[in-house]
């Protein structure tokens, strides 16, 4: 019995054929294939749909938190990212009323934003707490500055979510860590 193998023009993997087999299923993927006799002589190359798509935005995690929280009430995130109507539209009322920029920094906290192409933004392995900290107090400073129309109390009061955001992100990057067991020997 003749064995021969080929690539799976889906995910690349080895494919073995049986002599005689018309149809085989890969293991990997799961893709049905059809063989012909000419395709078990030749391999051919993937069709280019088949070709695996980037899986991550090309915009940066950081950056766009950045520009978010700094810049959020004007779009320029959203321009970032390619959102370019969306960004628009946040221009000129002001970030969605600050409630649609509050709904963009939380989304791209949490995961959630996407690129205009519908790719999540890879998150870095060590995020710097404290620029972000810091650029919440800066926003959140403005905020309330221009809430309460005294730059005193804006100083003050910032200082809340600024540290709320810190302690919020020192958690959840800590969430997927093994944790340290240390035993005492008595």
């Amino acid at each position: 019995m003749q064995i021969t193998t080929l690539e799976c023009p889906s995910c690349g993997a080895p494919v073995s054929i049986k002599a005689g087999k018309q149809m085989v299923t890969c293991a990997y993927c799961g893709r049905k294939l059809l063989v012909a006799d000419r395709a078990r002589q030749e391999p051919q190359a993937p069709p280019a749909h088949a070709l695996p798509q980037e899986t991550w935005s090309p915009s940066s995690y950081t950056t766009t938190l950045m520009l978010a929280i700094l810049l959020g009430m004007f779009g320029v995130h959203r321009f970032y990212t390619g959102h370019f109507v969306i960004g628009i539209i946040q221009l000129m009322t002001g970030g969605g009323v600050l409630v649609w920029w509050l709904w963009d920094v939380v989304s791209i906290l949490n995961g959630s934003f996407r690129d205009a192409r519908g790719r999540p933004l890879k998150r870095p392995e060590r995020l710097n707490v404290w620029a972000v900290g810091g650029a919440a107090y800066l926003s959140s400073l403005f905020v309330i500055t221009a809430l309460a129309g005294d730059g005193r109390v804006g100083l003050v009061a910032a200082i809340v979510p600024a540290l709320a955001v810190v302690v919020w992100l020192r958690r959840t990057s800590r969430a997927g860590k093994p944790e340290t067991v240390r035993h005492s020997w008595r």
